[in-house]
């Protein structure tokens, strides 16, 4: 499977429902977002809500360095 997988416009529409939510409850802060909610992410892909996959390039050093869900952290982690 190719990384970016594109299967909506995006944002895409649980994407944007869910961000009307997020506006009600939560201050926008001073920094603009991403316009997409993560469903589930592993390595440097995340998969949003709707199904889209992309390449993390805004989750900073952490997932630059490991990616996300990296077996041996979450190991050391478990075993904390």
């Amino acid at each position: 499977m190719p990384v970016i997988n594109l299967k909506t416009e995006i944002p895409g529409p649980r994407s944007r429902e869910l961000s009307e939510v997020r506006h009600e409850h939560v201050s926008p802060g001073p920094f603009h977002t991403t316009p997409m909610i993560a469903a589930h992410a592993e390595g440097s892909v995340v998969t949003d809500v709707d199904g889209n996959t992309f390449l993390d390039f805004s989750s900073g050093i952490g997932v630059t360095n490991l990616g996300h869900r990296d077996p041996t952290v979450m190991q050391a982690v478990a075993e904390q």
